[in-house]
């Protein structure tokens, strides 16, 4: 009887951890969507603040008081953004989602816009036909994910240094 209770226990710890491993190993892949959106969501927000706001407000224009700094400002938020936009896209290359495999092929787009708008703030001025290529890039893959059924919304994320 002794030996019986001996094996008992370790066989409930193993059925216990059996049954919570399991769904475990699929709660990344369920959260997939989530992340995902989480890290556009953080990237948007970046370009929408630091980027295309002040580009539409006329703060990044030859003569601008402060123009140099914004730019500054707005070339760190954009390499964040970026990141952020490489994150989203390791999340969706590697999901089974249906949803995300389809806009794992937009992020691509995103991706360079991203970089050519990067290059002109590198250069100290800001090509309008990129930025509006950026903007139109990140309005595509928000529609098609919100008429998938996974919207993505601005997430304010402090970043460093700004």
């Amino acid at each position: 009887m002794t030996s019986a209770r001996r094996f008992a226990r370790p066989a409930l710890v193993l059925a216990t951890l059996g049954l919570v491993a399991g769904p475990l190993s699929t709660s990344h892949a369920l959260l997939d969507k989530t992340r995902f959106a989480a890290h556009l969501g953080v990237a948007y927000f970046a370009f929408h603040h630091w980027v295309l706001s002040p580009y539409r407000a006329g703060q990044f224009a030859s003569g601008s008081a402060g123009r140099t700094g914004r730019l500054v400002k707005g070339g760190l938020a954009l390499l964040f953004a970026a990141h952020e936009v490489n994150v989203a896209e390791k999340v969706a290359h590697g999901s089974s989602d249906p949803l995300l495999q389809k806009l794992d092929a937009q992020l691509v787009n995103l991706k360079d816009s991203m970089g050519r708008v990067g290059a002109s703030l590198k250069g100290g001025q800001l090509n309008a036909a990129d930025l509006q290529g950026l903007d139109s890039a990140t309005t595509s893959i928000g529609s098609a994910a919100a008429a998938a059924g996974q919207p993505i919304r601005d997430v304010a994320a402090p970043i460093p240094g700004l």
